[in-house]
Order: C-alpha cells, then structure tokens, then sequence
C-alpha cells in the first residue's frame, strides 16, 4: 500500500559538519560509516517498496584524494519528482516520519544527510543519482547569504532499471575494508537479499558476494505494509493525522477518515472503516480534526476496537542457519549457537530479539542491527542485562564476560551478531543506535544472550576456575620460597632498595644521548635493579613506584633531570572548535604553558574524558568563556600544578564528578594539599555530581563494590545520606572475620542524559555565582581594533597589487627566462645524497633546499622579478 510522503520545515544545517555531526549521531570522521550504512538501507527499502528480492551492489573507487562510493539497487528507480522534491531544503522529505513500522531508518533526512555530507567534508565533485534512464549531477554549496546553492544538471543515462547513488568522501573516509565490513553486517539480518562487494569480487571467485538463502514464501515486513493502530497511543496519532493535514496545506490531499482508516493493518475492509467513522460524528475529512484535536483519541480508540494487535511473528524471523553461513563465510565457523525470544511488551508492542553466537577459525567481530538494519553499535549499550551468572550494562560487555566477543585471550577467534526487531523503537541519539527497552524486554534480551553464549560462558568459568587454583598454588609456593628467603637474607624495604638503585635507573632511562623519559619508563628500569636487591617472590607495581616512591625521592634529592610524566588529561580552551589549541595535561607540556591572556576566566575540571563531546557540541565553554579540564578518573600531578598557575582569584576552578568515594576525594585533592604536593593549596568549588543531588535529579543508582574503608578526608564533605551509600554493607571478610569488601551505592555523571547533564553544569555555576565573561580593559580593546583594521587594510593593499598585476603572467615570464630543467630536475640518487648531510629533514624538505641552492648558484631571482614587474609597468603605460 503506497504511503503518504510529509514534508516538515527545516533549514540550510545539511552543509555544516557540527550540524551535520548532529542530525546523523556520528562524529565527522565517521561520515564515511553514515553514507554506506545510509545508502544501504535505502537501496534495501527500495527493492522491498517494490515486493522485489533486493539485488545490492556496492563500489568503492579512489583517485585524486577522493573515494567515490556507489551503491546501486534492482528496485523501481527513483522518479526525478521525488529527487527535486529531497532537494528542496526547507522542507522535510521522508514516506517514514510519523509512523509507527519496523522499518529501517526513520532517521527522515538522510538522504539530504548524504548530499550535504560531501560539501562539509570539502568534497566538491557532485553526488551522482541515476535511474529510470536520467543521470543527476548533484553538488551543494552555501551563497554569500549562507543560503543553500545547489547545482543540479541532467544527462542521458543507460541506467534503466533501479538506482544507482553514487557520493564522493575524503579519501581517508572510506577503506575497502569498511566497505566489506558494513556488507556484511547487512548481509547478516537480510536473508532474502542478495549482496555484491565490487572491490572484492575481484580477489577470487565467490569473495564478496552473499547469496540470498531465505526460502519461497519468507516474509519480514516491507517498508509499504499498513501499520498497526495498536503502535500508537494519544500522542503519537495526532503527530501522524496533524502531519498528513500539514501535507493537506502543502497541496497535498485531504484524506477521508474513511480512507485514512483503510491505511492501517486489520482495518482496510469498508465495513470496518465505516465503524470507525461512525464514532466521529461530523468529521469526514482528516482537516477536521484540526479544531478537534480531542477527537483523535476517539478515533484511535475505535480503531483499536475494530482491529486486532499484531503478534511477534508478524515482525518476521531470520533463521539460525542464515546466520552461520552468513558468519562461516566471513570468519570461518567452528561452532555456532542461537536463540531468539519473542514477546509483547505491557504496552502492547510486539519484539523479537535474535543472538548468534560463534567459535570462529578466524578474527571475528561483532555486529548489531535493528530491524533489519545494521548499526553504528550496541543498541542495548545503556540497558542493564542480568542473566543466570552474568549481569552487566549493555550486550557488548555481557557477551564480553561471556567470552563471545573477540579478545586476545581467545585469539580474536569469536563472532556474534544481536538483532533486534521491533515496531516502536525508542532511540535515544540521532543515529538511531541506542536504545530505551522495557525491563521485561531487557529480561528477554538477557534471557536470548544467556542462551546463546551459554556453552562459551561455562567454558571460561572452568578455565578461571583452573587457572585461579594454578595461581592459589604458585602463590603458595612464592610464599613458602619467600619466608625462606626471608630467613636466608636481611630485610630490605622496597623503598630502600629502590633508592639504592635510583642513579643506575636513571642513567640507564637517560641513556649516554641524555634523553627525556617518562616515569613508566623509568620504573621498567628500576624494578628489575630492585627486585636484585629483595626477597624471592617480591613484586614492584607501577603505581606505587611512580606515584609515592618517585615523589619521595625528589623531595629528598631534588627534581630528577629529564624525567616527565605522560599526559593523562586535555585542557580544551574556549572558541576553539578545532581543538588546535588544547594541550595535553603531562609535566612538560604544563611547564611550557603559559595562560593566554583574556581568553578565559573559568575552569571546569570533568572526572570523565568521555563527556567532553557533548559538553563541547553544546556551546557552554564558550557562552562562559571557560576552560574545561578533561581527566579519567584522578587529576594528575600536572593537572594541578596548571591550576597552581593561575592567577590567585582571576580565574574560578570548578570541578565535576561521579557521586561515589573516588568522586568526592577527586574533588578533594584538586584543591588541597597530598603526599606528592604538599605545598599544593589552590580554591576549588565542588560543582558535584553529590548524592543529594543525584536523588533529587531521579537518577537511577548501580551497586559498587569497594575493597578499601573510606578516605577518611572525605568524611567531613558527606551527608548523612551520602555516608549511609558509601559506608554500604560488608560483604567479604579475611581470616579474622574484618570486612575486606563492602557493597555500596554510586550514581554516574553518565547517569545524565547529555541535555540534563548541561543543564545541571549551568545550574551549578549559577548557585556558585560564577563569574561573567571575559572583557579586557579598554586598552587591550583598542588596541585589538587598531590591529585588525590594520590587518583589513592589509588585505585590501594585496587585493589592489593583485588586480594590478597579474602574478601568473608575471611568473611566467620569470620562468621562461630560467633554465627550469636544469633547476627541477632532481632525483631519487640527489635526495640521497642530501640525506648523507641532513638526515633528519624528510625528502619534501630536502626539494626546495636544492632548488634555493641551484637558484642561487646561477640565477639572482628577485633581481629578476624587479625587472619583470618593471617590464610590465612599462608595457601597460
């Protein structure tokens, strides 16, 4: 049944990166994933429209720096009405938005997406369409009025039947392997479709190609079937009735309730429709409504009443077998195992959830898709999954314990795909990847996960069990050699015999060229001295030698020369979208920093570098022109010597972190003084996450488990709330019967959706009374206006030279008086010769050096180019 195709405003966002990195869900060095997968399913969706068993191709081709990325489909071939239609860039154009279907996409601009995407990236060869015997030229770009321009032209094509799209990519984009890895993970979830690999066919007969194996009569659901009045509740059938009356003010037809009603599954008899109609009384056109909007649910009530809610196995099932040939014939598959659950939700809607797990011969991978779509990633990647014995937030981390995923310790040798199928699915990013289930739905999930790495899961379970008791052994023997170690030797502390040994480490990081090194570094060459000087048995960890020894050396005996610890953190400065002036937060880079003046009077210090993108995309560094510090996990020794640096009261220092014992002594020990900088004080406001905070913000709590008693100087920062979370219950005791492990309670800044997490930033500053932006003195002002009038003036001084002199000609005329032979002809054996002299430059370096050097050996060039310009002022007059 054809559907109604609505049309929504929007605006000229589709050339812009930042906009773009919006709408489809995914950074812009991830646009070459956007176009394939896009292109993909629309080839998919358009075979299906039609009833027709997809035939897939897709091409990846690269020259001049650019990949040029065709997918060409068997479907009816898309009419140059709609094509203008897509290219109308103040309206939304999608057969998808509003309604409620297990369809693929429903992202509702893609295809805009794929045309802008090209001119974001700087791409300016045109997207190329061709079908029903047309080929469309299609290029974007922005006017002076940051307009849309779009140049469209038309040719003659052979392309008769179907449709093929063809989008140029920055190069780096798109690689042969990407291309085969999205084929795949499409091929996996549509059996009845049959998929070629251009770039690989070529490799040998058979590669690249996946052969539909779904039998006659198999069914899923097609982008054309009616959907079903039981998807949708009060909300979302106004959204689809004021659309279709939207479509109506466009020119678009005024459906009849009537014919309305026929559109959705169970309802397309006469006798039905009228029934429904009937309970409507006055209405006969869907404009009615307009003034009526309260009657939309008497409508959808009727609906439901005459019509009966679909069932799971309407939502179409792919069968083991598919899966592990689809699996065997990419990795190779040793065994494979599968389960599938289907239910219908407490609100109705219908799911199903199928997992193939495998051993594989080869390096495998995992694969996710949502009605028969492939995804960016984990659709279940915020959803908490508790099976038999494994429990854990998302299904990648569950099949990850369960030893289904790819991992050195199996030799990459697994494979999984989970796909999941259901009408109403609640997305909660642009790319449509992740999604919010029901719990019972998250049960079924773990339930199908569980089952299907069941056998993988007990195979690891046995080895630790195995390898735990060989451990418990060798330790008691390491035990056993260490006592009598200990009876045969003097003790010797580990701090004293890593002092002993600190001038020969040191000499041995430096080496005789006295370079840098890192602390990491140094350690690898203490702990192997020292362990010389120790009991058998005895181990050196990083962390202690690193971030407690090193420091205590260096107070007794002064910096150690050379030595610098590794960046663990970024400072990302304000108006600065690209990042070109973020400096990593490691000693050297600290040292060399100096604050640029009026940039910013604020710094936010965030536990989680993870956070960084949406704090970023959402402006607010730059409404507070304020600095934001991203760490993983505690602030380095360098993050807050740069704190140390700032002016004493010119800059506010705000910190935010989870609500859990690490958090809070995070916030700790950014301002206050530690055993590695005791003389550290610098004033820093707790912006939180506290726990008050994250009961009264419904955030949803997870259980911890800490084997270590609380820092004793937090204790005076927790409420009584906060100390009954982290104090918990104990739940694991040593020989004496102490607690050695508590069970407590923590809330991520994760937690957050990324607007509420926004949101509560701006809040916080706010109650801290943060401070306004950054206006320097009206001397700094002027003299800044001085400077940039004089740089216009500039601009416009070489802008005359430029109309008065054509340089090209000028050049020219240089050139051809020059014996450019004799210059540029330079080779392989004089760049090595080069080489002898100055190894350390690159070949690119080394060209125009020679070149400098021939000039100078025979010609005077800007002699040359005096008389040349004379020349031409002279023919001109």
């Amino acid at each position: 049944m054809p559907r109604t195709v609505f049309s929504t405003s929007r605006t000229a966002e589709f050339l812009d990166w930042r906009a773009l990195e919006s709408q489809t869900g995914q950074s812009h060095d991830r646009f070459g994933d956007v176009v394939i997968k896009e292109l993909l399913d629309n080839a998919l969706d358009a075979a299906e429209s039609a009833r027709i068993a997809p035939e897939i191709g897709l091409a990846v081709s690269w020259a001049d720096g650019v990949a040029r990325v065709s997918v060409t489909d068997n479907g009816p071939g898309i009419p140059g009405a709609v094509i203008e239609r897509i290219l109308d860039f103040t309206r939304n154009v999608s057969d998808k938005a509003s309604l409620r279907s297990p369809t693929r996409g429903m992202q509702g601009n893609a295809f805009k997406t794929l045309l802008g995407i090209p001119c974001a990236l700087g791409v300016t060869e045109p997207v190329v369409i061709e079908a029903l015997g047309v080929r469309h030229d299609i290029a974007l770009s922005t006017d002076p009025c940051a307009e849309v321009a779009i140049r469209h032209t038309k040719a003659p094509s052979a392309r008769t039947g179907g449709t093929s799209v063809t989008v140029p990519l920055p190069a780096a984009q798109v690689t042969a392997e990407k291309a085969a890895r999205w084929l795949r993970k499409f091929a996996l979830v549509n059996p009845h479709a049959r998929f070629v690999d251009h770039a690989q066919t070529e490799g040998g007969e058979g590669a690249g190609i996946y052969e539909p194996t779904a039998p006659e009569g198999w069914r899923k659901p097609w982008p054309t079937d009616p959907t079903s009045a039981h998807h949708y509740d009060e909300a979302a059938m106004k959204k689809l009735v004021i659309a279709h009356i939207s479509e109506h003010r466009q020119g678009g037809a005024d459906l009849t309730v009537r014919a309305f009603t026929n559109t959705f599954a169970g309802l397309t008899g006469s006798a039905k429709a009228k029934k429904v109609a009937e309970q409507v009384p006055g209405i006969t056109h869907l404009s009615g409504f307009e003034e009526n909007l309260e009657q939309v649910a008497v409508l959808l009530a009727a609906m439901k009443e005459n019509s009966k809610p679909p069932t799971p196995k309407y939502l179409g099932q792919v069968h083991r077998d598919h899966y592990a040939h689809v699996l065997d014939q990419a990795f190779g598959v040793e065994e494979p195992w599968f389960a599938r659950k289907q239910l219908t939700d407490g609100a109705g809607i219908p799911w199903s959830i199928e997992v193939t797990v495998a051993r594989t011969k080869r390096p495998g991978a995992v694969s996710f898709a949502v009605n028969y779509s492939a995804t960016f990633g984990d659709p279940l990647a915020r959803t908490r999954l508790a099976g038999d014995k494994i429990a854990d937030t998302g299904a990648l981390s569950f099949l990850a314990q369960a030893d289904a995923v790819p991992d050195p310790s199996n030799q990459l040798q697994r494979a999984a795909i989970v796909h999941l199928v259901c009408p109403v699915p609640r997305f909660t990013d642009k790319g449509k990847t992740t999604l919010v289930v029901p719990r019972e739905v998250a049960d079924a999930c773990a339930k199908a996960l569980t089952d299907a790495s069941r056998v993988l899961a007990k195979d690891k379970r046995s080895r630790q069990s195995t390898e735990r008791q060989e451990a418990r052994q060798a330790a008691r023997q390491r035990e056993a050699d260490a006592r009598a170690a200990t009876r045969a030797k003097p003790t010797v502390t580990k701090k004293d015999a890593v002092f002993t040994v600190m001038h020969e480490a040191i000499a041995q990081a430096r080496g005789a060229d006295g370079l840098s090194f890192s602390s990491h570094t140094l350690f690898y060459k203490i702990r192997p001295l020292a362990l010389k000087l120790l009991p058998a048995g005895s181990k050196l960890k990083a962390p202690y030698v690193e971030q407690t020894l090193l420091p205590d050396w260096e107070r007794a005996n002064g910096p150690i020369r050379g030595l610098y610890r590794e960046p663990r953190g970024t400072l990302h400065h304000p108006h600065d979208p690209d990042g070109t002036k973020d400096v990593r937060l490691g000693t050297r880079e600290v040292e060399r920093y100096r604050p640029p003046q009026w940039s910013y009077n604020k710094i936010l210090v965030i536990e989680k570098t993870g956070l960084w993108l949406p704090v970023r995309e959402s402006g607010i560094a730059d409404q507070y022109d304020m600095a934001i510090i991203t760490n993983e996990g505690y602030s380095t020794e360098a993050c807050r010597a740069l704190l140390a640096k700032m002016p004493p009261g010119d800059v506010q220092i705000f910190v935010l972190h989870d609500a859990d014992p690490a958090g809070y002594n995070i916030a700790r020990t950014l301002g206050e003084e530690t055993a590695r900088m005791p003389d550290h004080r610098v004033e820093v406001i707790d912006l939180g996450l506290s726990v008050d905070d994250a009961i009264a913000k419904g955030l949803e709590a997870e259980p911890d488990t800490r084997q270590a008693a609380l820092p004793t100087r937090i204790l005076p920062h927790l409420t009584d709330t906060a100390r009954a979370w982290f104090t918990g219950k104990a739940c694991d005791w040593n020989r004496k019967g102490e607690p050695r492990k508590w069970r407590y309670q923590r809330v991520e800044l994760n937690a957050f959706s990324s607007p509420d997490l926004i949101a509560y930033i701006k809040e916080g500053l706010a109650r801290h009374h943060a401070t306004g932006k950054v206006i320097p003195p009206d001397s700094w002002l002027s003299a800044t206006a001085e400077g940039s009038l004089r740089h216009r003036a500039a601009a416009a001084v070489g802008e005359a030279i430029d109309a008065m002199f054509p340089k090209d000609r000028i050049i020219d005329e240089i050139l051809a008086g020059l014996d450019t032979d004799q210059i540029t002809a330079i080779g392989s054996t004089d760049i090595a010769q080069f080489h002898t002299h100055r190894p350390a430059l690159s070949w690119a370096d080394a060209v125009p050096i020679l070149v400098s050097q021939r000039l100078s050996d025979h010609v005077d060039l800007p002699a040359l180019a005096r008389h040349a310009v004379i020349n031409y002022q002279a023919t001109e007059r």
